[in-house]
């Protein structure tokens, strides 16, 4: 594998003579100056094999492409023709000025080698270490938590183009597997599936005589996949498998058999329902009430501090809740950078949440979820719970036991509707004159050690002071380097970009710190700028080549 070897002898052609040309603030004098603290070669040491095959492109320079393109919001082939041309991207890459870059499929394999080798963090985990060498994280005692939609690069297809796409995937893997076979089972279907997104020609605006083609389509899906289990040694293979697998669930979500074993439309939206044959993980998400979105969902934390920085990111589909992803993002960062208090919004302040929490020893600060009382009417925390002596109190003073739990755990306690009919508060408390009936949730100490928390003005101020802080690097990551949209299909790519993207984030406060270590004199032991290396006498033999270079240029 071959190094990036820095020499103090300069070609005519070394594109450093042109580092007073790049801006000394830029993030391209960064990564000239800096980029060695950020990937190292031997960071990616074990995705490779030693004294085997051809020398490689050095892993920390393709690193270093990357970055510049999810920078730059560039392609693959865009990035290299920035490689090639472009005098900025040169310099940050420290590469001749007369080099030719490489080939795109370089990253495709780049990318495909980290993922191989479960290596597409590596980049992120060292910007937090440079950041820890440079003290922007010290003790994180407080992170912010926070999610945002991360819309999939497949299209979301409908029923029937679905159900067409998932059959040719199937006929393609039987192809590969015995062409024949694969022949003879396209002679058996209704349909052609050459084209799967041209729909069959249909009454589109008559529900019948849609229904009807819906029906037709699962039919001569559920004959594919009847012919490929009659043939085992087809059924058997890996790819015919899969593509089997996936037809049946695509086939199960939205339709059910009758009573003469035909299939017929299911009724509703099934859950976590497959949005796209060429991205299986997508799925519906809902952002609020009326934002909803197709694809994933991009989780992060973020430290507390004058320079906040994202300490730990995660990519799940679109259906996960928060609060189910608040203990991996703990999990997912070194133990030095746990923080001990976690604040987030309702999403992360149900029970299941703080339980999880509880058991890594971090606290949580976080509205407890639920729906507020009707105006003018009593709610559950107008109720004196005492979970110690197991008694509820009512607003008017009437005291009852708390029952024992139930299977899925939770308790309830049972006001009878003698004593609340003779209540003067029974209007705003039962009205259905039934009696008044409270459940406790299996860890509802949890919640009220939430409720009681916020109660505390300067705890409630601190929340609200805080939690935006990973609203603005959310909002940097997702429009200024499109995070919103992911480039790959599949939730590891899209975990990939995410991570990538992030590292891009945490540059920022980690480009301003090293703008101040650099700022010290150069006698302090710090490397020489780019520029200021570029204006040092060079040794005699090199003089000519400079005068010549200068006139060319």
């Amino acid at each position: 594998m071959l190094a990036v070897a820095d020499s103090a002898q300069q070609g005519l052609f070394d594109s450093s003579w042109c580092g007073n040309v790049v801006p000394r603030d830029s993030f391209f004098s960064l990564l000239a100056e800096h980029g060695h603290r950020l990937v190292r070669d031997e960071d990616f040491a074990d995705c490779y094999a030693r004294g085997r095959g051809r020398p490689s492109i050095p892993p920390s320079l393709l690193a270093k492409v990357l970055l510049l393109a999810y920078r730059s919001r560039l392609s693959d082939r865009q990035a290299m023709e920035a490689v090639r041309f472009d005098l900025r991207w040169k310099v940050a890459l420290r590469l001749p000025l007369d080099h030719e870059g490489f080939h795109p499929t370089s990253l495709v394999k780049f990318r495909a080698r980290l993922l191989l080798h479960g290596k597409e963090r590596v980049v992120f985990e060292r910007s937090l270490e440079l950041a820890r060498e440079l003290g922007l994280i010290s003790e994180p005692v407080e992170q912010v938590v926070d999610s945002t939609p991360m819309l999939g690069a497949a299209a979301t297809q409908d029923t029937v183009t679905l159900v067409r796409s998932g059959v040719r995937k199937l006929l393609d893997a039987v192809s590969g597997e015995d062409a024949e076979a694969a022949a003879a089972l396209v002679r058996d279907l209704e349909f052609d599936y050459a084209r799967p997104r041209q729909k069959p020609d249909c009454e589109w605006r008559s529900k019948p005589a849609r229904e009807a083609l819906l029906t037709r389509v699962a039919r001569d899906a559920e004959r594919a996949l009847r012919a490929v289990e009659l043939a085992p040694e087809l059924s058997q293979a890996g790819p015919v498998a899969d593509a089997a697998a996936l037809l049946r669930e695509l086939i199960g979500q939205d339709f059910e058999l009758d009573e003469d074993d035909l299939p017929r439309l299911r009724r509703g939206t099934a859950k976590e329902r497959i949005l796209s044959v060429h991205d299986p993980e997508m799925r519906h998400g809902r952002k609020s009430e009326r934002q909803r979105f197709d694809g994933y969902k991009l989780h992060a934390a973020a430290s507390v501090g004058p320079a906040p920085l994202l300490t730990a990111i995660e990519v799940t589909p679109a259906s996960a809740h928060d609060g189910a992803q608040a203990a991996a993002l703990v999990d997912s960062q070194p133990e030095p950078l746990r923080p001990r208090r976690l604040l987030g919004d309702s999403a992360y302040g149900d029970s299941e949440t703080r339980e999880r929490l509880e058991q890594r020893q971090v606290e949580l600060l976080a509205p407890v979820p639920g729906p507020p009382p009707a105006a003018g009417r009593l709610g559950k925390g107008d109720f004196a719970l005492d979970l110690a002596a197991g008694t509820a109190t009512c607003p008017a003073g009437h005291v009852q036991p708390i029952g024992e739990p139930v299977a899925s755990g939770q308790r309830y306690v049972c006001f009878p509707k003698a004593l609340c009919n003779a209540c003067p508060l029974e209007p705003r408390c039962a009205p259905n004159r039934r009696g008044r009936t409270l459940t406790l949730l299996r860890r509802e100490d949890l919640a009220q050690a939430g409720r009681a928390a916020l109660r505390d003005p300067p705890t409630r101020e601190h929340l609200r002071r805080t939690r935006p802080l990973i609203e603005r690097l959310l909002g940097l990551l997702v429009h200024r380097y499109q995070a919103r949209k992911s480039r790959y299909r599949g939730k590891r790519k899209a975990s990939f970009q995410a991570a990538w993207t992030a590292v891009l984030v945490n540059l920022h406060p980690i480009e301003a710190a090293l703008k101040a270590t650099s700022a010290r004199p150069t006698g302090q032991g710090r490397k020489a700028p780019l520029e200021d290396q570029a204006r040092r006498p060079r040794p005699p033999s090199d003089r000519p080549l400079a005068t010549t270079s200068s006139a060319a240029f």
